[in-house]
């Protein structure tokens, strides 16, 4: 739908002739997403109206007043990872924050960063490390921005365990609320700095944030402080060889290793101990294309051929682990009581991660993100979470991933996922293992429309066994709409809540809730 042209001109008064555009090629690269197959059945969504780059908080203050005036919707866009960054409804204008982008602060002594949108998890982990810092990078990878994860976004990452959930990272918050106001939250609110997320005063962090965030449907936010945890390693990693094949030198007092289970029960038990004794810098659930194959070789070639002679095939029930001691005694300490953990739950090191190729490259993976999604997806192209996925205990963990085991053999058979001998289910745990995610997504095709199609059942089943059981949902694949009757009828209080801070309802809250 074309903007009128003196709305479209009022626009240019406000960011700029040059930063504004509904050329149909540059509305088309918005409209892509090819992670929408798994859920919607389609690659292409609908074409914003226009879409505005603004290079500041008064000039996003601006067009949204703007939008709200003309009756626009608007949705803003970070690094547009996934679906989530398409615009839900016809007449929407993107709000692309790429011309904010810069790291504002890093405070060592108070461990805080503070960062504009487009600042992605690798620029500011690097610039972190220099400091002896490190941050919670999201497992969707480090091209991804910081603000759109910690204030909009979900926030599941192999780090979780020792450095929490991406929202409970959050500190202070600039707002632009749907209405146009501009707000802080937190210490920078009372202009006491960026320290604290919570106040002092009274804190918003259940309204803006919430577990999953409103993704574009409470307003855009411009600004965040970032908490940033310790870092033993060098200020720069050693980095081998050329595109794609890097690798890290593991640092001294690191560790690496791929963990194996005789079941599900004895790994999530394994998982639990790791993070209970706070062993563990990192550590995640593998998966074939997330923790194998992908990640470590140069093309879908050079893996085939690798795999067909038995190569890097890493066993079903395994989990990577990184260790990070401040010192060589604390090193030592870690190695013998991850030894101690295997012996207890008849565990073992599986010999591929042992492989000194593959242990510096997923060790590089895994510093960076969890994966790195164009290497993991680049077998089909996409992936699609089908539907079995919630955070919760281990034991609600082991279930869950004992149940995809099942749904994902049932299905590979019909073609529509990929069968590599993989099951790409995958699992996390946070804050020293006291609470878990797994998350069950598997490859499929993102140019076969018979496939994409095909995995839409695959999410159906999944869902509705997912329902049924229960799990304990965390994604907003689910609608709040279905989700909220199972979990005290949230999607109730959702709603008040975009009524209230968006009367207009001209945020765009098609991956939020139905403001009516």
């Amino acid at each position: 739908m074309e903007i009128a042209k003196d709305i479209y001109r009022a626009f240019e008064d406000i960011i700029g002739l040059e930063n504004i555009s509904d050329d149909e090629a540059i509305l088309d690269g918005y409209a892509f997403q090819p992670f929408g197959g798994a859920v919607m059945g389609k690659r292409f969504f609908l074409r914003p109206a226009a879409v505005l780059l603004p290079g500041s908080v008064r000039e996003v203050q601006a067009v949204v007043q703007l939008c709200n005036r003309v009756g626009i919707k608007y949705h803003a866009f970070g690094t547009g990872y996934g679906a989530q960054g398409a615009a839900g409804s016809e007449n929407t204008v993107i709000i692309d924050l790429r011309r904010m982008n810069r790291i504002l602060d890093i405070d060592p002594k108070n461990m805080t960063a503070v960062v504009e949108p487009y600042v992605n998890f690798a620029q500011l982990m690097g610039e972190a490390m220099k400091f002896g810092l490190s941050i919670n990078v999201l497992g969707a990878g480090s091209n991804c921005s910081v603000v759109a994860s910690y204030t909009s976004m979900h926030g599941n990452n192999v780090l979780s365990v020792s450095q929490g959930y991406s929202g409970r990272n959050l500190l202070g918050v600039e707002w632009v609320l749907p209405t146009g106001e501009i707000t802080r939250l937190g210490a920078p609110g009372s202009s006491c700095g960026w320290f604290s997320g919570d106040g002092p005063g009274p804190s918003l962090r259940g309204i803006m944030r919430g577990a999953l965030g409103a993704e574009g449907g409470l307003g855009v936010f411009t600004k965040c402080a970032a908490h940033l945890h310790p870092w033993y390693g060098p200020s720069a990693l050693e980095i081998k060889g050329n595109s794609p094949y890097y690798e890290a030198v593991i640092p001294p007092n690191f560790e690496y290793h791929i963990c194996e289970f005789p079941n599900w029960e004895q790994f999530a038990l394994a998982m639990t101990k790791v993070g209970a004794t706070g062993i563990a810098f990192g550590i995640q659930k593998t998966c074939g294309p997330g923790s194998g194959g992908p990640c470590v070789t140069g093309n879908n070639n050079e893996y085939y051929a690798r795999r067909i002679k038995g190569e890097l095939v890493v066993p079903h029930k395994t989990f990577c682990v990184v260790t990070a001691g401040a010192t060589s005694e604390e090193h030592d300490w870690q190695v013998k009581t991850l030894d101690k953990i295997l012996e207890e739950t008849g565990g073992k090191i599986a010999p591929v991660g042992e492989d000194t190729l593959f242990k510096n490259r997923d060790f590089l993976t895994i510093i960076k993100a969890c994966f790195i999604p164009r290497l993991a997806f680049r077998p089909t192209g996409t992936f699609g979470v089908d539907g079995f996925l919630g955070m919760e205990s281990s034991d609600h963990m082991a279930m869950g991933l004992a149940m995809d085991e099942q749904h994902h053999d049932k299905w590979t058979g019909k073609g529509y996922i990929m069968d590599d001998g993989d099951i790409n289910n995958w699992a996390v745990t946070y804050e020293g293992s006291h609470w878990s995610l797994f998350e069950c997504g598997h490859l499929f095709s993102s140019i076969d429309m018979d496939s994409i199609n095909g995995y839409a059942q695959v999410t159906a089943e999944g869902v509705e066994i997912a329902r049924k059981t229960p799990f304990a949902f965390n994604w907003s694949f689910f609608p709040a709409e279905m989700v909220g009757p199972l979990c005290c009828n949230f999607q109730n209080w959702m709603r008040k809540i975009k009524k209230s801070f968006d009367p207009g309802a001209v945020s765009d809250s098609t991956n939020y809730i139905n403001s009516l």
